[in-house]
Parts: C-alpha cells; sequence; structure tokens
C-alpha cells in the first residue's frame, strides 16, 4: 500500500505533463530557382551581391522538434562560401570580401535556431537565427513567409548592422564615397525534401 501511495502521485504529475515531443531529422535541398543577395547603399549609389545558388548543391541535414506553434532545430545551418557572391565587378567583389574579411573568415553561417508559426496571419512565421560573419555571431528575428504545393518556398529579408561583427563599411576617393553600415539580406527560396 505504501509504494501504491508513492507511485500514484508520480503517475498523475506524469499525466498532466507535456511529453516532450520526438526530434526528426531530415535532409533538403536548396532548388536552383532560388534567390539570395545582400544589398547595401553608399551616397552615391546602391549595390547588389548576388550568391550563386549552384554552390548549395549538396543536401543540407535538418534536426527539429515541433510543439504546437513553435519549430525548435538544433545544428540545422546554412554555410555560405564568401566567393559565391558576386557584386557586379571585379572592384566591388574585392571591397566586398575586404569589408567580410574573406581571408581570414571565408564563410557566412547562418543556423536556424527557431521557428514561431503565426496562427493569426496565414503563412508567415517568425525566424530565429544566428548569423556567423568575420568570427562574431548574432542572434536576429525576422519575419518570414512561407508556401507549400509541391516544394517550400520561404521569402523574407533580414537588416542588419556590420558593426555587430566588427566590420567597417570602406570608404572610398579619399572620404567621398562612403558605405551605409546598414546591409539587407534578401532570400527567395526553394526547397525540396530529399
Amino acid at each position: 500500500m505504501k509504494r501504491l501511495l508513492f507511485i500514484l502521485p508520480f503517475l498523475v504529475l506524469v499525466s498532466f505533463s507535456k511529453i516532450n515531443p520526438a526530434k526528426t531529422s531530415t535532409s533538403v535541398l536548396i532548388t536552383p530557382q532560388s534567390e539570395l543577395h545582400i544589398k547595401g547603399t553608399s551616397n552615391v549609389s546602391d549595390f547588389t551581391c548576388q550568391y550563386n545558388i549552384q554552390n548549395l548543391d549538396e543536401p543540407i541535414r535538418v534536426h527539429y522538434e515541433k510543439l504546437n506553434d513553435v519549430i525548435r532545430f538544433e545544428n540545422s545551418m546554412l554555410i555560405l562560401e564568401n566567393n559565391g557572391f558576386d557584386c557586379g565587378g571585379k572592384g566591388i567583389n574585392r571591397d566586398f570580401h575586404g569589408l567580410l574579411k574573406s581571408d581570414e573568415y571565408p564563410r557566412i553561417i547562418l543556423r536556424l535556431k527557431q521557428i514561431n508559426l503565426k496562427p493569426n496571419k496565414e503563412h508567415t512565421a517568425d525566424a530565429q537565427i544566428e548569423i556567423e560573419i568575420a568570427g562574431l555571431t548574432h542572434t536576429y528575428h525576422m519575419e518570414t513567409e512561407f508556401h507549400q504545393k509541391e516544394d517550400w518556398h520561404i521569402s523574407g529579408q533580414l537588416k542588419l548592422n556590420i558593426k555587430d561583427f566588427g566590420l567597417k563599411a570602406p570608404k572610398k576617393m579619399l572620404g567621398l564615397i562612403v558605405v551605409s553600415k546598414e546591409i539587407q539580406i534578401n532570400f527567395d527560396l526553394i526547397i525540396k525534401e530529399c
């Protein structure tokens, strides 16, 4: 009887607690129809550095668990080789790689941490991502839109300050041309499970 009195409260406690959802793993591929680019401005003109999606030809492993409207991710990352960006000319490409310190830090790493679905805004979610540039990592929240037909279509944009990563905006022509500290990452990804 004493044993039953000990076990009964434990069973009641377990029955009212939420059981941790099982973690799921899958592999996804970013298709060639996808686009990813970085936009910046200067006091003279705007510039866009387009990423060559063909560099993302390997499947990406994604580990996640879903609980209601929250999806948490583990070890789910996208690695962008800095030399995959083309800004439209040799000089601006050189400046871009100098800004990112590509010789020392040749990659930008994006780690997906969590997605909060928004039930009141259909096809919209708040994504929490960690971005590593030039050896420094910062966490950002960004609104994304998603749709699924055959494949997933995910799009969004994120503004960030390059000073967050200890980077200095280049100045040209004795300081007459100054690049803004804010850049914007735009993505429009078509993703399929493989």
